[in-house]
C-alpha cells in the first residue's frame, strides 16, 4: 500500500495516498493552505472558558485554547494546529512544529519522541538517543518512520535546516498581526507525512521536473503513461465521497451526516438477515470512508443491533483495522448499550468536501 499519486487533473494538481487501485486519502493544491501557518498574531479578546480569540491579520481570526490566558492585546507567536472549516477560523497553538521528513522540530518543547510505526528493535532508541545528543537545551524533535531509512548525516542536515528555517521565522517580524511562515507546498507537506520510507510516487509524465522537486530522497518515481487522475478514477471517488448514502456491495447502505457537533453514521441493513457479515463490511467502508473525506473530530456510528458480544468485538476490530497506517490520532470506544460506537479522529486538514469547494469556486 505503499504508492502514492500525483497527477495534474482539470480542477488542479491534485495529490493521493493510494490503496490498491484506488485513493485511500486525497489532497487538492491549495496555495492558502494554513495548516502549520505561523503568525504573530495580537490578542483581540479573552473568552473565559473559551480561550483567546487572536487577530492573524487579513480579517482572519483564530482560537488559541487552554493553558494560562494571555491578556487583551499582547503579541503572540502561534501556529494553526486545526484549519479553518465550518466558517470558524483555525485552532491555534503556542507549541510550533516544523516538519521535516525525518524529523519534526519542536524549537520551544524540550523532549525526543519517536514515531510508533519504527522498528522496535532498537531502532527507536537508537535514532532517539541520535537525536538527543543533537538538540540543544530547550528544544526537542519527534523522529519520523522515514529516519529508518537514511544515514545519520541526513537527518543532522535536516535538523539544522529547521533550525535555520526556525531562526528566520522568529526574525521575520515584530509587528503583529503578520503572518510569518506557511508551508510553500502543500501537495509536498502531504506526500512527506503520509508516504513511507521506500514507497514509490506515481506522477504524469508532465509533471516529471515537479516530482523530481517534491525533496523524497528515499522515494521512487514512476511516470505513467495515461494521466493518474483518469487512471485511477479521482473525479468519480471524489463524487462519491459528496454522497450521503453509499450502498454496500452485499446490499443495505451506510449513510453519513455531518452536524455540528459530530458525525453521524448509520448501517442500514436494507432487509438483510445477515447482521454480523453487515456489520463488518459497515465497518470496513465507514473506515476507509472517514479517511477519504478528511473527517475529524466525534463520529458516532450506529451499526444493526448485534446480540452477541463476542460479534460486536469482531467488528469493533473490523473498523480498527480500517484504520491501519492512518497517522490521525483516533480513540475508540466500544459498543454502548444502545450499539452505538463512537471515536474521534484528529483533523489532519480540510475535509475533502471543502478542497472540492475551494476548487470550484
Amino acid at each position: 500500500m505503499n504508492r502514492a499519486l500525483l497527477t495534474e487533473a482539470p480542477w488542479g494538481r491534485t495529490a493521493a495516498l493510494l490503496a490498491g487501485g484506488s485513493a485511500l486519502e486525497l489532497r487538492l493544491e491549495r496555495p492558502a493552505d494554513e495548516m502549520g501557518s505561523i503568525w504573530r498574531g495580537r490578542v483581540l479578546r479573552v473568552e473565559p472558558g473559551l480561550g483567546a480569540f487572536v487577530d492573524l491579520g487579513d480579517g482572519e481570526t483564530g482560537l488559541l485554547a487552554g493553558g494560562r490566558p494571555p491578556h487583551e492585546g499582547a503579541s503572540l507567536l502561534v501556529q494553526a494546529t486545526r484549519p479553518s472549516t465550518g466558517g470558524k477560523g483555525p485552532a491555534l497553538g503556542m507549541a510550533p512544529r516544523l516538519a521535516g521528513r525525518y524529523l519534526v522540530y519542536t524549537p520551544r518543547t524540550t523532549g525526543v519522541a519517536a514515531s510508533k510505526r519504527l522498528p522496535d528493535d532498537g531502532t527507536r532508541s537508537r535514532l532517539q538517543g541520535l537525536v538527543r545528543r543533537l538538540v540543544g537545551p530547550g528544544e526537542g524533535a519527534v523522529v519520523r518512520a522515514a529516519a529508518d531509512a537514511v544515514a545519520d548525516a541526513a537527518i543532522t542536515r535536516e535538523l539544522d535546516a529547521l533550525r535555520a528555517r526556525w531562526r528566520r521565522i522568529e526574525a521575520a517580524s515584530e509587528e503583529a498581526p503578520a503572518l510569518l511562515w506557511r508551508e510553500p507546498d502543500p501537495l509536498r507537506a502531504f506526500l512527506r507525512d503520509r508516504l513511507a520510507p521506500g514507497g514509490t510516487v506515481l506522477a504524469d509524465r508532465g509533471l516529471r521536473s515537479y516530482a523530481g522537486r517534491i525533496g523524497l530522497p528515499d522515494a521512487r518515481i514512476e511516470l505513467l503513461d495515461e494521466p493518474g487522475w483518469r487512471a485511477f478514477e479521482l473525479e468519480d471517488a471524489i463524487q462519491r465521497s459528496l454522497e450521503p448514502v453509499l450502498e454496500l456491495a452485499g446490499g443495505g447502505s451506510i449513510s453519513l451526516e455531518d452536524t455540528r457537533a459530530a458525525v453521524v453514521v448509520d448501517v442500514d441493513g436494507g432487509g438483510r438477515n445477515d447482521a454480523l457479515a453487515l456489520n463488518l463490511e459497515a465497518a470496513e467502508r465507514i473506515a476507509r470512508e472517514v479517511r477519504l473525506r478528511g473527517i475529524g473530530g466525534l463520529v458516532l456510528i450506529d451499526f444493526v443491533d448485534l446480540d452477541r458480544a463476542a460479534e460486536r468485538r469482531r467488528v469493533e476490530r473490523r473498523l480498527a483495522d480500517g484504520f491501519a497506517g492512518d497517522p490521525a490520532a483516533r480513540r475508540q470506544l466500544p459498543f454502548s448499550p444502545l450499539g452505538v460506537v463512537e471515536m474521534t479522529r484528529q483533523r489532519l486538514g480540510l475535509p475533502l468536501a471543502e478542497q472540492w469547494a475551494a476548487r470550484r469556486r
